[in-house]
């Protein structure tokens, strides 16, 4: 076997660029350092192609191979998901250093395939299947101009230009084929409860979210990002604005500057919460954010599948959420959480650092002496927030040691976590039980998808203060500084929006793009091993197990790739038909230039005597002679009666040398 050939620049070319469409999105997952490298060495390839440059000698090949996978090793550090597609788009752009065989070409863009794939590891949005199909095309375009090199070769022709339309329509026709043997795979395989693999934490590109602690500036740097953090679908609609908080963490631990969730919250909570008249139905569904709690309103009667509720009515899930998750949930408003505070939650809910903040320890036993009534005192604490000067905006300056006396004094200019923290130790410091609870607050309604979306932005911190016989209540400082926040969402209190494009007509758009990805959620990445269930007994196909669904899909797929087979044979009797019409057309024009064919002449008879009358074009009618004789005569391939099609499409007439071909006899074809 030949250790290398010069392939032609366009097909070059054309796996050059199935490689870089399928890598596009993880080259900007990875450091530019590593994608500067990956573009050079496909750029290297393609001016080798240009240049007729032969390949690398083998131990230069070797050795840079080695020191890319080195370098990568090295360089990112650790081992998962994204290592290991990055290694895999390093190994591709090494082997364009030795694709210099067709073979070799032939691999590069199957592997493409597989590398597109793994993007779906790490998000599954619906702009990703615009990806996925571009990629694929251009792919199976790499594979089909291959293909027409080799058969070129094959028959000794020179191989003709190609046209890139006619390329990615036949790579088009060639995936619609596969579609319906795709949808039947999709709607049939059995679906495996848990995916094949354990899926680790920390492996979703960072993805932003809440975090397990909070503290000044955790909360206001999710204010820029606007992906949705969940969607939620109501049966009988959405509560209020003033209603919708979504209960993600209890943090009870606070050192002096963070707030921290506390291993006494992991236990079972003192009794379960009972449905109520009052109570929301309502289904979320929550994109992947690494972590292993959920969210829902107070307080929820039952915990989904595979997760449990805390003692502070958390909803914590057993495995990180790393994909989609869906979950049906009930919640009760009316419910009273803990109305007797044990003495080991007292002394928790009244933690606090005794050397920090001292000018918040005057105010608070100043409170307490004006106002022994808890409720009177909470009451004065947020009309001071309401009618002092206090500011809520996220330009705040950072904080010392005494953090709430600098907040509360001086500076009062902060985000929602900044008063959550303050109000909880000034409540502390006066005697009264306090948590702070992080999650979200709002939600935009999408009337025409029928569902609330809460997006990243409305991340919010609230506090609990614990009152006789009304237990934990939920008291928001933030509505006694900015009300317009709870009411109408943290765009409300942010003159100008988040930056320059952050304009309605954009966020309208916005909109109208999360309900396609809502339905792409529910209906596709939704398609879970319960849904397939009831979709076969809709069908009235009985739960037979997998067994009974396998053999039930092997029926399917092979009455599907029969309807398919018998369309592609209807196809190709329709491509002989191109290929005379075609024929036809090139006949007309040799007529015009006065070549009429002969009795009992056969095509190539034609094509022949016309080679000698127009020499200038004699090498191109030779190639369509030839073609044609295998397009029509022959044991053709697809490529044949396209490259016939094409050539004819392309002729054009020279001068006819010898006038006494005009009196030939023209009849009809044979």
């Amino acid at each position: 076997m030949k250790e290398f050939e010069h392939l032609p620049t366009q097909t070059v070319a054309w796996a050059v660029a199935a490689l870089l469409m399928a890598a596009a999105p993880h080259l900007m997952a990875m450091p530019p350092w590593i994608a500067a490298l990956i573009l050079a060495a496909t750029g290297w390839r393609l001016m080798a192609a240009h240049r007729r440059w032969r390949p690398p000698p083998r131990w230069l090949r070797t050795v840079l191979t080695l020191t890319a996978v080195a370098v990568v090793l090295v360089g990112l550090g650790g081992w998962g998901r994204r290592m290991a597609t990055t290694l895999l788009c390093v190994m591709l752009a090494a082997k364009m250093m030795e694709m210099f065989r067709l073979r070799d070409l032939r691999m590069v863009a199957a592997v493409c395939f597989f590398l597109i794939a793994t993007q779906f590891l790490f998000n599954e949005r619906l702009i990703y299947l615009l990806y996925l199909a571009a990629g694929t095309m251009v792919a199976v375009g790499a594979l089909v101009q291959a293909q027409r090199h080799e058969d070129a070769r094959l028959q000794g022709l020179p191989e003709a230009p190609g046209d890139h339309r006619f390329l990615l329509r036949h790579a088009a026709t060639m995936i619609l084929a596969a579609l319906p043997v795709a949808l039947t795979l999709f709607v049939l395989f059995p679906r495996l409860a848990q995916p094949l693999w354990g899926l680790p934490e920390q492996v979703m590109d960072g993805r932003t979210g809440l975090s397990d602690s909070m503290s000044p500036g955790s909360i206001a740097n999710l204010f820029q990002d606007e992906s949705p953090a969940f969607r939620a679908e109501f049966e009988n609609g959405p509560p209020p604005p003033q209603d919708r908080y979504w209960r993600g963490l209890v943090l009870w631990q606070f050192d002096g500057n963070t707030w921290r969730r506390s291993r006494m919250a992991a236990e079972q909570p003192p009794v379960p919460v009972p449905d109520g008249e009052r109570s929301l139905d309502y289904r979320i569904q929550l994109e992947p954010h690494e972590q292993r709690w959920l969210f829902a309103l107070d307080h929820p009667v039952g915990a989904p599948s595979e997760s449990r509720i805390t003692m502070d009515y958390q909803i914590i899930r057993q495995r990180p959420v790393t994909t989609l998750t869906q979950y049906q949930i009930t919640s009760n408003p009316q419910f009273t959480d803990m109305p007797r505070l044990h003495d080991s939650v007292r002394q928790q809910a009244l933690g606090m650092p005794p050397d920090r903040n001292p000018r918040t320890r005057d105010r608070a036993e100043a409170l307490r002496e004006q106002y022994p009534d808890d409720r009177d005192l909470i009451q004065a604490v947020l009309q001071w927030f309401n009618e002092e000067a206090f500011y809520y905006s996220l330009e705040t300056t950072p904080t010392g040691r005494h953090g709430a006396d600098e907040f509360l004094f001086d500076l009062r200019t902060g985000y929602c976590e900044h008063y959550a923290s303050a109000f909880a130790i000034l409540m502390r410091m006066a005697g009264i039980p306090t948590r702070v609870v992080i999650g979200y607050q709002g939600g935009d309604w999408q009337p025409g998808g029928g569902y609330l979306l809460v997006r990243q932005s409305d991340a919010h911190a609230w506090t609990e203060v614990w009152l006789e016989d009304n237990g934990w209540t939920r008291v928001d400082p933030t509505a006694a500084v900015a009300p317009d926040r709870i009411d109408h969402g943290s765009m409300s209190v942010m003159e100008g929006g988040r930056h320059l494009l952050d304009t309605d007509w954009l966020r309208q758009l916005r909109n109208r793009y999360d309900r396609l990805q809502h339905l792409w959620n529910r209906w596709i990445l939704g398609f879970d091993a319960d849904r397939q269930q009831r979709f076969m007994e809709r069908l009235g196909i009985p739960d037979g197990g997998a067994t009974a669904l396998g053999l039930l899909m092997v029926l399917a797929l092979s009455l599907v790739i029969g309807i398919v087979t018998l369309v592609a044979l209807r196809g190709t009797l329709r491509e002989r038909d191109r290929l005379m019409r075609a024929w036809r057309r090139l006949e007309r024009r040799l007529r015009r230039a006065g070549i009429h064919r002969r009795t009992g002449e056969t095509p190539l008879e034609l094509l022949e005597r016309a080679s000698i009358a127009m020499p200038a074009s004699a090498r191109e009618l030779e190639q369509l002679s030839a073609t044609f004789a295998r397009a029509r005569y022959g044991q053709a391939s697809q490529s044949d009666r396209d490259s016939f099609i094409e050539l004819a499409s392309r002729f054009r007439t020279s001068n006819v040398i010898e006038p006494t071909f005009q009196n030939d006899v023209q009849t009809g074809v044979s």
